[in-house]
C-alpha cells in the first residue's frame, strides 16, 4: 500500500498546477458518482443508474443544478446529503478543500499548490493565498449561516421543524454556491410571492457569484475599490437590472409566467429571473414557459455568468465588460480598452476574445451534435447547452429526455464550464505563455 501511494504522490507531484485542478474535479465527480450508487441514497423503488449517477455528481461538483431525475423524490435523506456536500465542496473548489485538509494535518502548502489555487481564485500572484483560502471559508460559511438562519425562519411557516431546517441548509447552501439544486419539486415555484425566500435567495445568488476576491475587497479595503472590483460590482448590476426590465417587458403578460401576478410580485418574479441566469439555476416561474424571445435573453443572461474567483460559471462578467468595452472603443477610434480612466492590459482583452471563441465554438459544436443525435427542439437543445456549460442549471424541460450519449455531452460541458476551458488547454499543454522573440512586419487584413 505504501509503494502504491507513493506512486500516486509522485503522480501527482508531476502534474503542473492547471492539471492538478482538472484531475481534481474528476476525482470528485467519480468519487461522489460511486457515493450515489450506494442503496440508501434512493428511496424505496428507485434505482440509479451509473450514467445518472455521473450526471448528478458532475451537476452537484460542478454546481449546475441540472438534475435527470428529482432531488426531492428520487433520492434519500442519505442521498440528499450527500448532494449538499457534493455542492459545498465544488463551490469552494478542489483545491480550497484540499488545502483546508493540508493544513488539517499540518503538511506543507508546496508552491506548485499555491498557482492551483492562485489559478481557481484568479488572483494575480500566489503569494497570500492560503491567508485568502481562510478568509474565503470565513465568508462562505457566515454567509450561508445568516441565509440559513433567515430561510430556516420562513420555512416554518410551510414545514415541520426537521424538514423546515433541513431545507434552509439545502438551499442556503445550493443558493450560494450558485448551484440551484432544491428539495422541492417544483424548484422555488411555489414560493413566487414569498419576499423573504425569494429575496434571501437573489442575495445569495449575488453574493456567491459575485467573487470572493470583490467581496474580499469590499469588506475590507473599505475605501476605493480596484478596477476590477469597479468593472465587476458595474457589469453585475448592469445585467440585473438590465435583465429585470427586458424579462418584465416580455412577460409582463404571460398568464404561464408573470401574468397572473399581482405587480408587486411580477416585479420581484421577473427580478428573480434576471438573477438566476448568473448561474444560480433557481427559478420562481416555470422556465418552460418562458416565451421564446426572453428564453433568448435568458441564454445571453446564462452564457456571460458569474464574475471570476466565485461559485458561478460562464465566459464571467469581466469579459463581458472587455468585449463590450472593445467595441465602444472602436466606435470612439480608440486602439486601448479603458474603464474609470484605467486601460485593460493587451493580455486580458485578448484572452477575453479567445475565450469567448472557445466557448462559442463548444457550444455551437454541443448543439448542433444533440440536434442531429436527438433531433430535439432547437431552442431548447441550446438553452440546455447553455445552461450545462454556464453551469447555470435551468432547463426548458429537456434534461431529462436525452439519450446516454447525450447526456455524456452535457456532462462534458458542466465539467469545462466549471473547471475553465483555458485551464483545460493548459492542462494539456495547448496554451502555454510564451515571449515574444521575433516580431513580424505589419500588414492589413480587409474587413
Amino acid at each position: 500500500m505504501a509503494l502504491s501511494w507513493s506512486k500516486v504522490e509522485k503522480f501527482l507531484a508531476g502534474l503542473p498546477p492547471a492539471s492538478l485542478v482538472l484531475f481534481g474535479f474528476l476525482v470528485l465527480i467519480l468519487s461522489g458518482a460511486l457515493v450515489l450508487l450506494l442503496p440508501v441514497m434512493v428511496t424505496p423503488g428507485n434505482h440509479l443508474h451509473f450514467l445518472d449517477a455521473c450526471f448528478t455528481a458532475t451537476s452537484a461538483i460542478c454546481v449546475t443544478g441540472l438534475i435527470v431525475v428529482d432531488t426531492a423524490t428520487f433520492f434519500s435523506f442519505w442521498g440528499q446529503l450527500v448532494i449538499l456536500i457534493l455542492i459545498q465542496i465544488g463551490g469552494l473548489g478542489y483545491m480550497t478543500i484540499a488545502t483546508l485538509l493540508a493544513m488539517a494535518i499540518r503538511r506543507r502548502i508546496e508552491y506548485r499548490d499555491r498557482l492551483a489555487l492562485r489559478d481557481s481564485f484568479a488572483l494575480d500572484v500566489p503569494g497570500g493565498v492560503v491567508r485568502f483560502v481562510l478568509a474565503v471559508l470565513k465568508y462562505t460559511f457566515f454567509v450561508e449561516g445568516v441565509g440559513c438562519l433567515i430561510l430556516f425562519l420562513d420555512f416554518l411557516r410551510y414545514l415541520e421543524f426537521p424538514r423546515a431546517l433541513f431545507a434552509a441548509i439545502f438551499h442556503s447552501v445550493s443558493a450560494f454556491c450558485n448551484a440551484g439544486f432544491s428539495v422541492f419539486s417544483t424548484n422555488l415555484e411555489q414560493f413566487v410571492l414569498d419576499p423573504v425566500i425569494s429575496l434571501t435567495v437573489m442575495g445569495l445568488i449575488i453574493l456567491g457569484g459575485i467573487g470572493f476576491v470583490v467581496m474580499k475587497e469590499i469588506v475590507e479595503e473599505k475605501g476605493l475599490l480596484s478596477l476590477h472590483a469597479r468593472v465587476v460590482v458595474t457589469t453585475t448590476l448592469i445585467l440585473i437590472l438590465g435583465g429585470t426590465f427586458l424579462i418584465l417587458l416580455l412577460e409582463w403578460d404571460n398568464l404561464g409566467t408573470l401574468g397572473k401576478l399581482p405587480i408587486w410580485g411580477k416585479i420581484m418574479a421577473g427580478f428573480f429571473q434576471a438573477v438566476t441566469p448568473r448561474t444560480a439555476g433557481f427559478n420562481t416561474v416555470p422556465t418552460g414557459a418562458l416565451r421564446p424571445a426572453t428564453a433568448v435573453l435568458v441564454i445571453l443572461l446564462m452564457f456571460v455568468g458569474a464574475s471570476p474567483g466565485g461559485t458561478g460559471g460562464g465566459v464571467k462578467t469581466t469579459t463581458f465588460a472587455i468585449l463590450g468595452g472593445m467595441v465602444w472603443s472602436f466606435l470612439h477610434g480608440r486602439e486601448r480598452v479603458e474603464f474609470f480612466h484605467r486601460r485593460v492590459a493587451s493580455s486580458a482583452v485578448y484572452r477575453a476574445v479567445a475565450l469567448t471563441a472557445m466557448a462559442f465554438v463548444l457550444i455551437f459544436i454541443s448543439g448542433v451534435f444533440l440536434l442531429a443525435l436527438q433531433g430535439t427542439d432547437v431552442l431548447d437543445t441550446f438553452f440546455e447547452v447553455v445552461s450545462a456549460f454556464g453551469t447555470v442549471g435551468l432547463s426548458r424541460g429537456l434534461t431529462p429526455y436525452h439519450s446516454g450519449v447525450g447526456k455524456i455531452v452535457l456532462i462534458l460541458n458542466m465539467y469545462l464550464g466549471r473547471v475553465g476551458i483555458l485551464t483545460a488547454l493548459l492542462s494539456f499543454r495547448l496554451a502555454q505563455e510564451r515571449r515574444e522573440l521575433l516580431t513580424y512586419p505589419e500588414e492589413r487584413i480587409l474587413m
